[in-house]
């Protein structure tokens, strides 16, 4: 809270008052009520000609109150001494009442439809009593103007407020300000950034006279600290964010497999407090069709996972569908941004959050989608700690929400300024691909001895590799503070004074470590879950899988799986509450007759099903006993070739 008014006792009040206690008021204008539950203020306003003020607004604003925030909707004044705020209006003789008014010092404001106006102090320090104000009269306004401008040359819009009054101006792009209509008086201005990292100011005795502008001059102020951050042990540390801080996660083109792969499998693990993920455009291609393109990725990826046992995955909501547009005077905080469903997640997550424990928004493609969230309630930036990829390279196309999330956000940058391929990663060299839908996606694009380094390389780190340090610290070895200086980047030798974003270099980084990470998750048994019994299993939900193909194209889209020949098979991993023998029925077609045998291997329980042959999809049951608890059931061709789309237990 900014440096507030001293109190005021009765012996410095600035007019004269007298106290009544024993002596009932008379009942004017006002909110005045015949119980007494504190100290009762009243007065009278009256014109130079010695009337009455009929009708003049009269306002009760503690000495440390700030007026209203013109840069948010529906926003409150705030005092922290907890004093009264009333307004009032005189009666037809220019008297007004004040009920119940708490301890503490007062400025009044009485305003009068001919634009003059009055302020008056006074302290309010007894429990009970009347304090009757001698007469003020309202006489010409004057007015303030001044200039704010930042320590290091930057700019920014600045919240300029009057303690004790209710007036409120942001900064022009000049950085100047004006107040109209101010009661002759001595003030205290109080200055604070609409970005929350700027040092809050006040400027002392600034006397405003009728009929004439106060100049106030120029007030400089200082940015603070963002984003601490410190090396212990050799490993970095960044206060406040681990893996227990909610998350959304963001990326664009979501073309493969692990695109995600690795927050899924935490988030189903209940190891990460997942709130959201994040759909936008890609690269430098934008637009809504490109938009609308990476959705329907995300939606075939997440289904994929999802078939592989996943669970806890959101739906994703759309993000930047392009960059954005400079403003026609230059300023970044000009900008006006897209209010994408992306945005606004982000709003409602970070307003969650504090800044002790921000949200983690994990970025792996351009920084739009963020920027547009710090443009449209710059007040989360304090809120929300933006962990982004390859912000130099493939991720370069706006350079503006760049320069806007470097200034303005908590921003941890990995790897701006450097290429994965050529770190040593080898995806052959394990054959760590659990033989699931997620595994075999996987393994159909990095398995091969004919996939280049690049593409390996490119679709490993880019798309969760920042995110493995919420998990161990030991995969960033060291960091450097950076400032925005235009560009080009800066790197500073001290983190003491304020700085733009965390740097993470390219030596930081423990290849193998990261790696590690990535396949102890990817292949724990955790993430996978298994599939109820008493429910329905899509075929292409396997755990395991031997001469089976997945078709998308066999029934209005859907997949099902395809059983080659005899001998193919598929498992699935399922849960049965309790021992019985199932009714089950299967979806499938082929064109000659075939068998299907159906078992429990743990149990040796199994039974064949004849399948007629028909160029139509169609349905068939079989009774199955089945043990308790977790089980593995098989699907396996005894004879020839079909197609399974799902299976299902039904009422026997």
């Amino acid at each position: 809270m900014p440096r507030l008014f001293p109190r005021l006792l009765p012996g410095l009040m600035a007019l004269a008052m007298f106290w009544a206690c024993s002596e009932d008021p008379v009942r004017v204008a006002g909110g005045w009520t015949d119980t007494e539950t504190g100290p009762k203020v009243t007065g009278v306003i009256k014109r130079e000609d010695g009337t009455g003020a009929a009708g003049a607004l009269v306002l009760l604003r503690p000495s440390d109150y700030l007026g209203k925030d013109p840069s948010l909707p529906d926003s409150l004044g705030v005092s922290a001494a907890g004093g009264s705020v009333i307004d009032v209006l005189c009666d037809s003789t220019g008297a007004f009442a004040f009920d119940s008014v708490a301890r503490g010092g007062y400025l009044l404001e009485s305003r009068d439809r001919e634009i003059k106006a009055v302020s008056v102090r006074f302290g309010v320090d007894r429990e009970r009593g009347r304090l009757a104000l001698q007469p003020a009269v309202v006489r010409h306004v004057g007015a303030v103007a001044g200039r704010v401008r930042f320590g290091d040359g930057t700019s920014g819009r600045v919240l300029v407020r009057i303690f004790g009054l209710e007036r409120a101006a942001v900064t022009d792009a000049s950085g100047a300000y004006f107040f109209g209509n101010v009661p002759a008086g001595n003030y205290i201005l109080h200055f604070s950034g609409i970005d929350p990292f700027i040092l809050p100011s006040d400027l002392k005795d600034i006397r405003v006279l009728p009929n004439a502008t106060t100049d106030a001059g120029e007030v400089s102020l200082q940015r603070v600290l963002k984003q601490s951050f410190r090396i212990t042990d050799g490993f970095l540390e960044l206060p406040g964010i681990d893996s227990t801080n909610p998350l959304v996660f963001e990326n664009g083109i979501f073309w493969n497999p692990v695109d995600g792969a690795y927050l899924w499998a935490k988030a189903s693990m209940g190891h990460l407090n997942l709130r959201g993920t994040i759909v936008t455009y890609g690269g430098v291609d934008t637009g809504f069709a490109v938009l609308q393109a990476n959705l329907r990725n995300y939606a075939r990826l997440s289904r994929t996972a999802q078939n592989s046992g996943i669970r806890g995955m959101l739906d994703a909501v759309p993000g930047a569908r392009r960059m954005l547009a400079r403003a026609p005077g230059g300023r970044l905080e000009d900008i006006r941004p897209d209010t994408t469903e992306g945005a606004l997640l982000l709003i409602r997550e970070a307003r969650k959050a504090t800044p002790a424990r921000p949200l983690v928004f994990v970025s792996g493609a351009n920084l739009t989608t963020a920027a547009e969230a710090l443009l449209i309630d710059p007040a989360i930036a304090d809120r929300m700690v933006i962990l982004g990829a390859n912000n130099g390279n493939f991720n370069d196309g706006d350079s503006l929400a760049l320069a806007l999330v470097s200034r303005k956000a908590r921003f941890v940058e990995w790897s701006r300024d450097y290429l994965w391929p050529g770190t040593g990663i080898d995806w052959t060299r394990r054959g760590l691909f659990l033989p699931n839908p997620l595994g075999d996606g996987m393994r159909s694009i990095y398995g091969r001895d004919t996939v280049s380094p690049g593409l390996k390389s490119s679709g490993f780190y880019g798309d969760f590799g920042a995110a493995t340090f919420l998990f161990r610290r030991d995969v960033w070895r060291n960091a450097r503070a950076m400032d925005f200086g235009g560009p080009p980047l800066i790197a500073l030798a001290s983190t003491r004074s304020a700085f733009d974003f965390v740097d993470i270099p390219a030596a930081a980084n423990d290849w193998e470590a990261i790696q590690e990470e990535f396949f102890s998750t990817i292949t724990s048994q955790e993430a996978y879950h298994p599939w109820a019994l008493l429910g329905q299993i899509e075929a292409e939900a396997y755990s395991g899988r031997s001469g089976i193909a997945v078709d998308s194209s066999a029934e209005e889209g859907e997949e099902v799986a395809v059983f080659k020949a005899t001998g193919s098979w598929t498992e699935y991993c399922v849960q049965a509450d309790a021992a019985g023998v199932f009714a089950m029925e299967f979806r499938y077609r082929c064109l000659a007759p075939s068998r299907l045998k159906v078992s429990d291997p743990a149990s040796g329980d199994s039974v064949l099903v004849d399948l007629p042959g028909a160029p139509a999809w169609g349905s068939i049951k079989a009774d199955l006993p089945m043990g308790a608890g977790v089980r593995t059931l098989r699907m396996e061709s005894a004879q020839g070739a079909f197609e399974l789309n799902w299976l299902r237990t039904v009422p026997r």
